[in-house]
């Protein structure tokens, strides 16, 4: 009853992506659906140890209810229905097998085609997503007389071979394929020629001279060492002097 429980929320919202709900509503007249059903199977053990023989009609009346609307197993008991989950009624509804029995790519696909009147079930157009499908009438799902989709060309069509297992659908089977004994093929060998070759000749080595190694440059002690000074020549009048 609590309006803002954070762990209720966040499981409906999942309910609501997985099977294509419009709104938390639906989820809840769900819950409601399958709530009645587990407090008459309450009462009904509560009861089942007198003699009353009402308990076991009733009891078998809501066993065999179940069972026809395909929400509880064959042989299944009052101990099974306490058992039962919301999907289980979720999943009986027409907007979920259309889209499990291939006629739309995706559960908010099969939600419009049933609103827009493009599905019948026994020949007969129903408009209602939340359409309880019992067993009996699982297998007469099909388009309507006058609907375009009865054309295979048709684009909004989904492919033939197209599966849903994203729901619980089953999944297609694969045929084994039988190998084949693989034959080996003997390699033809190309005859060798009688011709060969010339082997490669050795080049003529060149003898390198060897250049000296340079000592590594370093910092040194040495002072530079001053060039000689050329001699100065005597100029003309120095010469007359001497002469004289």
């Amino acid at each position: 009853m609590h309006p803002w429980k954070e762990t209720r929320i966040k499981s409906e919202r999942e309910l609501i992506k997985k099977y294509g709900l419009k709104s938390h509503t639906e989820v809840w007249k769900a819950k409601t659906y399958l709530g009645k059903h587990r407090q008459q199977a309450r009462e009904l053990l509560a009861k089942i140890g007198t003699a009353n023989p009402q308990i076991k009609k009733e009891s078998d009346q809501l066993l065999v209810h179940l069972t026809r609307m395909g929400i509880l197993s064959m042989g299944g008991s009052l101990d099974d229905v306490l058992a039962l989950e919301t999907e289980a009624v979720l999943s009986r509804r027409l907007q979920t097998l259309v889209y499990l029995k291939g006629f739309s790519m995706t559960p908010y696909q099969a939600r419009q085609m049933i609103n827009h009147g493009h599905i019948a079930v026994k020949n007969r157009k129903v408009t209602i997503p939340s359409y309880m499908v019992s067993k009996d009438e699982e297998s007469q799902i099909q388009y309507t007389i006058r609907s375009p989709l009865n054309e295979i060309s048709h684009p909004a069509r989904p492919k033939v071979d197209m599966y849903k297992t994203e729901m619980g659908a089953p999944a297609p089977l694969k045929v084994p394929v039988e190998e084949k004994p693989v034959v080996e093929v003997p390699v033809k060998q190309e005859p060798t020629s009688a011709l060969t070759a010339p082997s490669p000749q050795p080049a003529t080595a060149v003898a390198v001279p060897q250049q000296p190694a340079e000592s590594p440059k370093g910092p040194t002690d040495e002072k530079p060492v001053k060039q000689a000074r050329k001699p100065k020549e005597h100029t003309k009048k120095e010469k007359e002097g001497e002469g004289a």
